[in-house]
């Protein structure tokens, strides 16, 4: 059976379980800190309790110096040097009797041992360590010590007051005198064992406080260690459990099999995420059942639809044929009566005439040239299937047809390795000539146009470039060219239908591609194209 604490844990929140753990561990460090600083302290204050013995034992010899020193001076002031010191040892005992008592009057224990000479910052420390530990074994001893050297101080401070009561007393007896002095060195005798049991006490005490310390800090770390890593594990392995069902159902899902349920282990992100991936799957399955009917009954449909786009394209077919013939072949006639009619009445028309018949060359050539482009904007796209197609040789079929305008501009053409496709020849066959021959056509004046034709593999497509230096283009026109009969020049020696880079454009397309241009006007253009990666061969 788990503990409710268990339970909560495995069901909250990811973010939730990762704060309790950052919370549990910064709890123990917080509780190894105060650990760390309280035996800091504790041992400070034993340090001063050590420091505090000195300066008693110091007192003591002192004083007793001085009170030998006065039996033989009779001299007042050495007797009050003597009391002096000894407030030490009166100061300490101050203290202890004060700190023995049930509720002790601490300003009092505070003074008996600015008496005894210890440090203001060390009083607070010294007296905390004997209120905690004063029925600790060591701390126990050295109080017993002190006890025992204080009745000896006791007894000095006894000698001292009958020995001024002797001497200041107007008529000193050395002998009385000499009897009171042969006390002290017993008393000596007495006081520093306990002075050394005090010390011995003191130092075992501070051993043991070091080790009980480095345990608890060792196994506090060692609670902190244990602690974060279980707990990690505990989240690290409930995610991997939880994501691993996600996954596996994930797949069955993808297989077709809706069967396989994630199991649900919390109810934290994962455990959510889980719950609904299910009714995802529960959903796609009722989709896929329902899709299935409706499929049945859109086959009939896209059947008859088939059918109808059929008879839609053979009426284009039709219309193609009648275009290509019915409208081509009268304007030949018109064309060709044109020239017979030149050359019959050659001499025998005034100016005009003249000027007349060759309009009407000119506007038949110009239909004749338009109708043209408008079929083989209308067939784009009407070839079955793509083929493979080596864009080098079609390169080169290209500027075989335009050998004549090459020849006649002394326009150079070069092409760099270009990639074998899955094309539809004829369509890209027709952007290169396009390209080529625009390229040719708004050149300038005084120079022969340069054609450079490359490609490069980028983001899974091939990136075509036809780049020349001709006249340029304005850089606004730059996206109204693609469009069919945006013609962006009137002058005679640039003439076209306005088509052809529409032409363009619906080729691109078709290979699931894109077509662009950069510009600079006066020094050339550089068109870009680019052939989707579903068309690569090699």
């Amino acid at each position: 059976m788990k503990l409710p604490v268990f339970k909560w844990y495995r069901n909250v929140s990811i973010a939730k379980k990762l704060y309790f753990t950052v919370g549990i561990m910064a709890l123990l460090i917080a509780f190894e800190l105060v650990v760390l600083i309280f035996s800091i302290h504790t041992l400070s204050s034993v340090r001063a309790y050590v420091n505090g013995e000195g300066l008693w034992s110091k007192a003591q010899k002192d004083g007793i110096y001085q009170l030998l020193k006065y039996t033989r001076t009779h001299d007042e002031a050495d007797y009050i040097k003597f009391r002096e010191f000894l407030k030490v040892n009166l100061g300490d005992h101050k203290t202890r009797m004060e700190l023995s008592k049930p509720n002790p009057d601490l300003a009092v224990a505070r003074q008996g041992f600015i008496e005894g000479k210890n440090h203001p910052d060390d009083i607070d420390g010294m007296i905390r360590l004997m209120q905690r530990f004063h029925n600790n074994y060591y701390i126990g001893r050295a109080i017993t010590a002190w006890s025992q050297a204080d009745n000896v101080i006791s007894g000095f401070v006894e000698i001292g007051e009958q020995l001024h009561a002797e001497i200041s007393g107007g008529n000193p007896s050395q002998q009385r005198i000499n009897t009171l002095l042969e006390k002290i060195d017993p008393l000596n005798a007495r006081l520093t064992p306990f002075e050394d049991e005090f010390s011995n006490a003191l130092g075992e005490g501070s051993r043991w406080l070091e080790n009980t310390v480095l345990r608890v800090l060792f196994i506090v770390a060692l609670t902190v260690e244990c602690t974060g890593l279980t707990l990690a594990i505990t989240v690290s392995r409930g995610i991997q459990k939880g994501l691993k069902e996600i996954l596996l159902s994930s797949r069955a899902v993808a297989k077709e099999d809706f069967s396989r349920k994630a199991k649900i282990f919390s109810k934290d992100e994962i455990g959510i995420l889980a719950s609904d991936f299910n009714k995802m799957a529960a959903e796609l399955e009722r989709l896929g059942r329902e899709n299935q009917e409706v499929n049945s009954s859109l086959e009939k449909k896209v059947h008859q639809r088939t059918a109808q786009i059929e008879s839609k394209n053979k009426e284009l077919e039709q219309f193609a044929y009648v275009a290509s013939h019915d409208l081509q072949e009268p304007l030949r006639t018109i064309s060709a009566f044109v020239e017979l009619l030149q050359q019959q009445y050659k001499g025998r028309l005034d100016e005009n005439a003249d000027k007349f018949m060759n309009y009407l060359l000119q506007a038949s050539e110009r239909m004749k040239t338009l109708i043209k482009d408008l079929l083989d904007y209308s067939r784009i796209g009407r070839e079955k299937e793509p083929r493979q197609v080596d864009c080098n040789l079609l390169v080169q079929e290209v500027t075989a047809d335009l050998d004549k305008i090459i020849e006649d501009t002394g326009a150079t053409v070069h092409s760099s390795p270009l990639p074998v496709l899955q094309a539809y020849p004829t369509e890209l066959k027709l952007l290169f000539q396009n390209l080529i021959s625009n390229s040719i056509k708004f050149r300038k004046a005084d120079q022969a146009p340069a054609i450079d034709i490359g490609s490069v593999r980028e983001n899974g497509y091939w990136k075509f470039f036809v780049q020349d230096n001709g006249i340029g283009i304005e850089s606004e026109f730059l996206e109204r060219i693609f469009i069919i009969f945006q013609r962006l020049h009137t002058r005679s020696e640039y003439e076209g239908s306005g088509i052809g880079l529409a032409h363009c454009k619906k080729i691109v397309e078709l290979h699931g591609g894109k077509i662009w241009a950069e510009s600079t006007p006066g020094k050339g253009s550089r068109f870009f194209f680019t052939i989707g990666n579903e068309n690569e061969l090699t």
